[in-house]
């Protein structure tokens, strides 16, 4: 029988996020989700960045990563003992099907469908997926001119 339920704790440390991908993975496995992975890894790692990043987050924090099966897909939620979710980034709302915070930012519910997806929306969910990477990485290109910098 398949185990449609899974929890790991977090902490503080940054090193704790390969757990949180480790299971991501296995749950891909699992429910042969194989073509999901990108996705799912990508949102995941995208939320533990909004933890990871906050420069306001104490060495007590914990925080727990649930993983839950449910009628129309997969749901991915991280309960912490902080408010560390007051938004989310352009990416986990292009790439979830629902996002949800709850507990005054305590929370966080990533929920995708995995029963089905309407091309149409498989299409503008890859076309977005193009377009923000491209202009990250124009953003994110280092200057020509590196050589002839000052000191």
């Amino acid at each position: 029988m398949r185990q449609n339920y899974d929890t790991i704790e977090l902490n503080a440390d940054r090193s704790q996020r390969i757990k949180a991908q480790a299971l991501v993975e296995e749950i891909c496995d699992r429910f042969n989700l194989h073509n999901y992975f990108g996705i799912l890894s990508v949102v995941v790692d995208e939320a533990m960045d909004i933890i990871y990043n906050n420069t306001e987050l104490s060495t007590e924090f914990k925080s727990d990563f649930i993983f839950e099966q449910c009628v129309n897909g997969v749901c991915f939620t991280f309960k912490a003992n902080e408010e560390v979710f007051t938004a989310v980034s352009e990416l986990i709302e292009m790439l979830t099907n629902e996002y949800n915070i709850l507990d005054e930012g305590k929370t966080l519910e990533l929920i995708f469908y995995v029963n089905g997806i309407d091309e149409a929306d498989l299409k503008a969910r890859q076309n977005h997926f193009k377009v923000f990477f491209k202009s990250k990485a124009l953003n994110t290109e280092a200057p020509t001119d590196f050589h002839k910098k000052e000191i």
